[in-house]
């Protein structure tokens, strides 16, 4: 089907299935994995959470976890890792490794929820594995397939930023000075860590091959989930009924960083429907806008 409407689109995946066409497995397994997936979560919401509101928290690592494991179904079943960005996985790497220490040791910034006393940190543990197994396929198993060419925004230079920026500027939920930065550390790079991912589908030309429509939407929906619970979760930064002037800054940052996710997400999400207009064999065209960011 040409069509690049998402219905008539799912209506040819399943199409295909029944037909036994060359692309069934691969839509067995995606179709398999939600089901997997949607088990889980069942599960974690029956046994292992009180259903208060900060579950969202936890539902978004878990919505996290299954957009990474996508990924790496995607590359292993094309042996290929074609648009994905190593530097974005290394910058994820780096949040993981800075937010589960806080996460572990420390509950000021965990669901009070049930879940929050150790679903959301396998949530992350689990995102972190998936992660490394990604950079081996780049650097190791699928290192010919790897567009290092196109993987090129110097981000590396804004991670001392996000480091001195988070030492001068956090909130108190821990208690702690080291906990408090370490946490607001891994906010500040899971906000940039997208972005060497958007710099090389813009350097691509618009063409997007590894990045299905599954990891793009789960991205999405964690960010939000994620703002969602940081749109209340920051008034509890410094005194309630009386913060002083930092404690205020540091909560419209926690707020607007995670603002700043979801509307990178939606980029990719604006990004995938537009281009499904210009889709042709399973690759797709960004909008001639987002072609032009280079020479901004």
């Amino acid at each position: 089907m040409s069509s690049g409407s998402p219905v008539l689109k799912l209506i040819d995946f399943f199409d295909q299935i029944a037909k036994g066409h060359e692309k069934a497995r691969q839509n067995i397994a995606v179709c398999m994995t939600y089901l997997a997936f949607s088990c889980l979560a069942a599960v974690v919401t029956r046994h292992f959470s009180d259903m208060d509101y900060s579950a969202v928290l936890t539902a978004g690592a878990g919505a996290q976890c299954f957009g990474f494991y996508l990924l790496l179904q995607k590359a292993k079943s094309t042996h290929s890792v074609a648009g994905i960005s190593s530097k974005s996985l290394e910058l994820f790497v780096l949040v993981f490794l800075t937010r589960l220490p806080c996460t572990c040791m420390r509950n000021g910034y965990l669901p009070v929820d049930q879940s929050g006393d150790w679903v959301y940190q396998v949530a992350d543990f689990c995102s972190l594995l998936l992660i490394l197994q990604l950079i081996y396929c780049i650097q190791k198993k699928y290192p010919s397939t790897y567009q290092h060419e196109l993987d090129t925004l110097p981000i590396w230079n804004a991670v001392p930023a996000c480091v001195v920026g988070a030492m001068m500027l956090h909130g108190d939920l821990n208690h702690s000075f080291f906990y408090d930065t370490l946490w607001t550390v891994s906010m500040n790079l899971e906000t940039i860590a997208m972005l060497p991912q958007l710099w090389m589908l813009v350097k691509k030309g618009g063409e997007v091959e590894a990045l299905t429509s599954n990891y793009v939407a789960a991205l999405f929906v964690t960010a939000c989930l994620k703002m969602a619970f940081w749109f209340y979760g920051h008034e509890e930064i410094g005194d309630e009924e009386s913060p002083s002037m930092y404690h205020m800054v540091a909560r419209y940052w926690v707020a607007g960083a995670h603002v700043m996710q979801v509307l990178l997400s939606a980029d990719f999400m604006i990004h995938y429907f537009k281009g499904c207009h210009a889709c042709t064999g399973g690759s797709m065209k960004l909008p001639e806008y987002a072609c032009n960011m280079e020479e901004i």
